[in-house]
């Protein structure tokens, strides 16, 4: 046997696995190993599962989480892996393998990823008196935090194919890597596992318990604006150093005295947006980052708060449309723009547009270009939570669609926005059948319900960044 063909077609085997992002399986007997039988460092645990420190043969360092209790098949699980596996981002936590060894382990699986010795960021805003004394984050850092996992979870709601939730965006799930930039992990492991829905229903909404969106704790249906909540969650600890409770075991708001009187109960979050408007937000900031050398940015904590109680009205629909808008209100903090963003009642959705006929017409794209070989590719947009998309045509620079798209409204979209996004199919080597997203769109709804027809061609972004691909997008306003 030629040896060195054989080395040859093994780096070519390993080399179409890394292109087509499929992860590595781990022998189980090296993962008890390498976690001396599951006994060494616990960095975390949960309701899945726990998550332990681990050291390869090679000695690398690695996070390895075992989940209890899977209901799911050995080839559902593998399936899910190979999905997470293609979720790539500078701000998610890269996914090294997994072990699905059902005969040894009474069934547990585990998921092995990268380590991040810095842990957590509950360790750097929270005070300790029992963990690691010196670590603090500064407020610079924790704006840029802020800015990192909003652009995480931008990705997962939008740029992914399908889009994914998070739903269990908390501070232990927020990562710091050696430069201190943001990392979150666990995305896309909540369905892997099948909670107990009494316990969501039940549990006291208290510490990590306090992340969760009041339509979920109420057992409404699901949604990014989930993700959002807890992301404003968040946001308030950064801004607090501390946990902030906002609402009580029932999952009512926790009133407090105030007002012209002293003794009017409010809401803390009517507490919060009077200090917002009153610009003495920064009264209420940690005390240590106060304490520091260089000074809090006045405009930046404004904001920083403005975007947490967007994202924590208990009406989904109140919230920002998405992490896009959560961004740009970030954004303004650092531009000086605060004051454009304080908030203001919004119009209301039905007045005086009332309710109508929203046509979207998908003509053509400009300049696409995939990394990956295709034989098809579609456009594929999002409009109030509902995905449609286009028919499939053949691999071109320049596809035409042509195709007309109705939705029928009761109020019109006056504070909607339309996402857009190119994508093609395609299947890798057999191994992993997936979509390559090639590039989207926000388009403002407001324009076409003022001016009754819009007709433009976008120009298409790929992860938050301009390209040299366009498409052609009518828009369509009819009243009835």
């Amino acid at each position: 046997m030629d040896f060195e063909h054989v080395g040859i077609i093994l780096n070519d085997r390993s080399y179409m696995r890394e292109v087509a992002r499929v992860p590595t399986e781990f022998c189980y007997e090296d993962l008890k190993m390498a976690t001396n039988n599951f006994q060494s460092d616990k960095l975390g645990s949960g309701g899945s599962g726990s998550v332990f420190k681990g050291i390869m043969k090679d000695g690398t360092l690695v996070a390895v989480k075992r989940i209890e209790r899977a209901e799911y098949g050995k080839r559902q699980f593998e399936a899910e892996i190979i999905a997470i596996a293609s979720v790539q981002h500078v701000h998610l936590v890269r996914l090294r393998g997994y072990c699905s060894p059902l005969s040894k382990t009474g069934g547990a699986f585990f998921i092995v990823y990268d380590l991040f010795i810095n842990g957590s960021l509950d360790n750097w805003i929270f005070p300790k008196t029992d963990g690691p004394i010196g670590r603090f984050l500064s407020w610079k850092l924790r704006y840029k935090v802020a800015f990192d996992v909003a652009r995480a979870l931008d990705y997962l709601h939008h740029d992914c194919c399908p889009p994914r939730i998070h739903l269990d965006v908390k501070p232990e799930n927020i990562l710091l890597a050696e430069n201190l930039e943001a990392v979150l992990s666990d995305f896309g492991f909540s369905t892997l596992t099948k909670e107990d829905e009494n316990e969501v229903h039940t549990k006291t909404i208290r510490g990590t318990t306090g992340y969760i969106a009041p339509e979920w704790f109420l057992g409404n249906l699901i949604s990014d604006k989930c993700d959002i909540y807890s992301y404003g969650k968040v946001l308030l600890d950064l801004f607090f150093g501390e946990r902030y409770v906002c609402l009580d075991g029932d999952g009512n708001d926790i009133c407090i005295k105030g007002g012209n009187s002293g003794q009017e109960l409010r809401t803390f979050h009517d507490y919060l947006w009077d200090k917002l408007k009153q610009k003495s937000v920064i009264d209420l900031i940690d005390k240590r980052l106060l304490m520091e050398d260089g000074k809090v940015n006045e405009n930046e904590a404004n904001s920083l708060v403005h975007a947490a109680l967007r994202c924590l009205e208990e009406n989904p629909k109140k919230r920002p449309g998405d992490m896009r808008e959560v961004l740009q209100i970030l954004e303004a903090g650092k531009s000086n723009g605060i004051g454009a963003i304080i908030r203001n009642e919004k119009v209301s959705k039905g007045t005086p547009y009332g309710k109508g006929s929203l046509i979207i017409i998908v003509h053509e794209a400009y300049n696409i270009v995939g990394k990956y070989s295709t034989k098809k590719l579609y456009a594929q947009f999002s409009f109030r939570m509902e995905w449609r998309e286009t028919k499939h045509v053949k691999k071109d620079r320049n596809p035409k669609w042509d195709e007309e798209f109705l939705f029928l409204l009761e109020e019109a979209p006056v504070n909607d926005e339309l996402s857009v996004q190119v994508i093609s199919a395609r299947t890798i080597m057999c191994l992993l059948n997936g979509d390559e997203y090639l590039g989207r769109v926000f388009i403002k709804l407001s324009d076409v319900v003022e001016k009754k027809r819009t007709n433009e061609v976008y120009i298409l972004s790929y992860d938050s960044k301009e390209t040299n691909a366009k498409i052609h997008i009518e828009l369509k306003w009819v009243r009835d």
